[in-house]
């Protein structure tokens, strides 16, 4: 028997660490930003949002199936929806993917679980809106399957896609395929005139690694730069140092999170934090990136993403992807990574009639829009809900 229940409070999530932990690494799909030693410290240090709450489903012996981060609010087009929507939340930048955690070897009684719950009003009444998760993934795959054979009523809206870096036969090949030769040469340029100034270096950390130095000195970069002066560095704020800390410091005690650095005689230009999945292989997202301003003519960031572009082509490299996490109207990784990683947009509401009459009403509202649109020649946002990209 499987029970599904809503969690409300920070301290029952902490009592399902060692299942926690079980599942992230057993997960269909893995999201580091759902791992436990990436979420705890977020609600524990940021504090627990109104209306936030997590969906779990568990065993009778407390094994867990499967979790999911919520928060209540209005949604769908035109935002007339009560919903549990996916705890995608990329401003400020914590939250950057909302693929479920399910367990592998369960997932489709897991999810199963919870749409039943969701049937019999056990997560209060509301339609499940899933925003923000990878659509070219399993867990998609499983909800499309799931949602024909339980004929359960759901409304797919408008997705939104970022840039994703996916290695090709070798480095020359992608940076070719990427890059015109004008564009080429000028980096080319811009290096040189970097390493007239001192060794220019790469770097990267490795497990087992000491996390906190290479933490603090990407505090220190950024605090230096314009987010310093603006008072909105993660330094800048007692409670997002003690969070971004712990959450570096606790993913890669699990081989979860690394940084990589360009340096100038020692010294870090730039710097990008990387949560991973733990397996050889397996992805990575950029949590956050900074750069010293004072090179800025030498565009440190594209100079860092080609360094990391080489890395990845590398033979032994322990990274098979990259998510950029980037906003959609990103210049820096759309200019130099070819793939695009799809994130998907989903309604799901109860098999009751209250529930088909809430989603065949945000079907209507999504048609108005979308003629009204079309008659006026508009481009359809990429994405309806607060919190996300247009």
């Amino acid at each position: 028997m499987i029970a599904v229940e809503l969690l409300t409070a920070a301290a029952s999530l902490r009592g399902l660490v060692d299942a926690w932990l079980l599942l992230a690494s057993a997960a269909l799909e893995p999201n580091p930003f759902f791992h436990p030693g990436f979420f705890l410290p977020l609600v524990e240090e940021l504090g627990w949002p109104a209306g936030a709450a997590v969906i779990v489903a568990r065993e009778r012996d407390g094994t867990l199936l499967a979790l999911l981060p919520v928060v209540a609010a209005r949604g769908g087009t035109g935002r007339i929806v009560p919903v549990l929507r996916s705890a995608y939340n990329p401003t400020p930048v914590h939250g950057l993917l909302a693929t479920p955690l399910l367990d592998r070897d369960r997932a489709p009684e897991a999810l199963d679980a919870v749409l039943d719950a969701l049937d019999r009003s056990a997560l209060r009444g509301r339609v499940l809106e899933l925003l923000g998760h990878a659509t070219d993934g399993p867990f998609h795959r499983l909800l499309e399957a799931t949602l024909a054979r339980r004929n359960q009523l759901s409304l797919a809206l408008p997705g939104w896609e970022r840039p994703l870096l996916r290695p090709r036969a070798s480095a020359e090949d992608y940076l070719e395929e990427a890059l015109g030769g004008r564009h080429s040469r000028e980096l080319g340029r811009q290096r040189r005139q970097l390493e007239r100034q001192g060794e220019l270096r790469f770097s990267a950390s490795r497990p087992g690694d000491p996390i906190g130095p290479w933490s603090e000195r990407f505090l220190a970069l950024e605090a230096a730069g314009w987010k310093g002066k603006a008072g909105t560095a993660v330094a800048n704020d007692p409670r997002d140092r003690r969070f971004f800390e712990r959450a570096c410091r606790e993913p890669a005690a699990h081989g979860a999170l690394s940084f990589a650095a360009l340096e100038l005689d020692g010294r870090p230009i730039t710097m990008a934090c990387l949560l991973r999945e733990a397996a050889f292989g397996g992805g990575a997202f950029v949590f956050k990136i900074a750069y010293d301003e004072t090179f800025r003519r030498q565009s440190p960031g594209m100079q860092l993403l080609l360094e990391q572009l080489r890395e990845i082509h590398a033979p032994a490299s322990p990274i098979g992807w990259v998510d950029s996490c980037a906003s959609p109207r990103d210049t820096l990784y759309s200019q130099l990574w070819l793939d695009r990683r799809q994130l998907g947009h989903v309604l799901v509401g109860p098999r009751s009639l209250a529930g088909r009459m809430l989603v065949m009403a945000a079907r209507g509202v999504d048609r108005l829009r979308r003629i009204a649109r079309r008659g006026a020649g508009a481009v359809p946002p990429s994405l309806a809900g607060p919190g996300c990209p247009a």
